[in-house]
């Protein structure tokens, strides 16, 4: 289970510039302005939260590999 409090830095589409954001924020309002050009940025909440959990997914098993190759 992903802790939804972890703070992600999400980059505008527009200007590239990051504003830093709570997984949970972004899961119940993936709607915000951008600080830097002002654009309205709309998220797709579920296949980003979908994508973040097999992302962690992914680092999990790597790390598992990692971890039995030093214990070898």
């Amino acid at each position: 289970m992903i802790n939804k409090n972890v703070e992600l830095d999400i980059p505008c589409p527009e200007c590239g510039y990051k504003r830093r954001l709570k997984i949970k924020e972004l899961e119940t309002n993936p709607k915000y302005v951008c600080r830097n050009c002002k654009k309205t940025v709309n998220l797709d909440s579920s296949k980003f939260v979908k994508d973040l959990e097999a992302t962690f997914e992914n680092t999990k098993s790597e790390l598992r590999k990692a971890i039995k190759k030093l214990n070898k």
